[in-house]
């Protein structure tokens, strides 16, 4: 049997200010931690509230949260050396990002994921 040897927790949400020196968007605002205890936390809820389908890309199974507009995937990856890399998505969009296309946000996230498991 292997372990989970990787964790990666990405989390995305819309900027609720305006800067004048810094572009407004969700692309400044991707939080990334290691943390097992969030990834299960995350899986946990995840399990017990599924949400409803939204969409899939490259693998990645992308569900709607049923109470708040928020949107979450999780997946594991085998690496070499017989470990495995666990990663959970949880982009949190709501009204003051209208032009935020999830699609796009997952696409950017997993090719991020895709750049860190290249290094291992």
């Amino acid at each position: 049997m292997t372990a989970i040897t990787h964790v990666y927790n990405y989390t995305v949400r819309c900027p609720h200010y305006q800067d004048p020196q810094h572009e407004v968007s969700w692309k400044n605002h991707i939080e990334l931690n290691h943390s097992s205890e969030i990834a299960l936390k995350r899986i946990t809820k995840w399990h017990s509230e599924s949400g409803e389908l939204a969409f899939e890309d490259q693998g990645f199974v992308v569900r709607k949260a049923s109470d708040e507009m928020a949107y979450f995937s999780v997946q594991s990856s085998r690496l070499k050396n017989d470990g495995h890399a666990l990663v959970t998505f949880k982009l949190f969009l709501d009204e003051c990002c209208d032009e935020a296309d999830p699609k796009d946000i997952v696409e950017h996230l997993i090719g991020d994921y895709q750049q860190r498991l290249d290094k291992l």
